[in-house]
């Protein structure tokens, strides 16, 4: 499905990423109405597979220096990125009705891009190695590590049913310590 779906996209002239996206929806066990696959765990243990490749590719492009040209424009845009798309997602989750926890989950997520997609549809579209994208790799590497802490703080904050500002900047200091060595 996944060869089908690429020719077409490829075809369209569209991102071949967008093709993946498709080819999960339609043999993922969501869809009814055409067969899909049974064993989810076979796919979940392959598709984790799938990403670690992906992630140990994106590392071997990695540079400090390249983070290092990012500077400070890069960090405010990521800043300003993370906060907006964070309480957008409080905002959207409360319109909804949802609980504080899973409005502020929702947030987490929004605000986390996919650096993988994103350097995989620069790949495509043959913009990989042009000047901006090195602002945005910048960025993105920049995110993630933004990404680490909120996946670190969000459970932590939830599982503790309190804050404990503490406790929780022991957790900050920790993450840095870890992502300076």
């Amino acid at each position: 499905v996944a060869g089908i779906v690429t020719v077409i996209f490829k075809k369209l002239n569209q991102p071949v990423v967008l093709g993946y996206i498709v080819a999960g929806l339609l043999t993922g066990p969501y869809i009814t109405f055409i067969p899909t696959v049974t064993d989810t765990q076979n796919v979940e243990f392959w598709g984790k597979i799938g990403v670690i490749f992906l992630l140990f590719g994106l590392g071997l492009e990695f540079n400090f220096k390249k983070l290092k040209k990012v500077g400070g424009p890069g960090f405010i845009t990521v800043f300003t990125e993370v906060v907006m798309m964070f309480c957008m997602g409080i905002l959207v989750g409360r319109v909804l009705e949802w609980s504080w926890v899973t409005s502020i989950f929702l947030g987490g997520m929004l605000s986390i891009s996919s650096t993988s997609i994103i350097i995989k549809a620069f790949d495509d579209m043959g913009v990989k190695n042009k000047k901006f994208t090195q602002m945005v790799f910048g960025a993105l590497v920049v995110e993630d590590m933004v990404a680490i802490l909120i996946l670190v703080l969000l459970p932590a904050l939830v599982l503790s049913k309190s804050f404990d500002g503490v406790e929780l900047a022991d957790k900050v200091a920790n993450l840095a310590l870890f992502l300076l060595l």
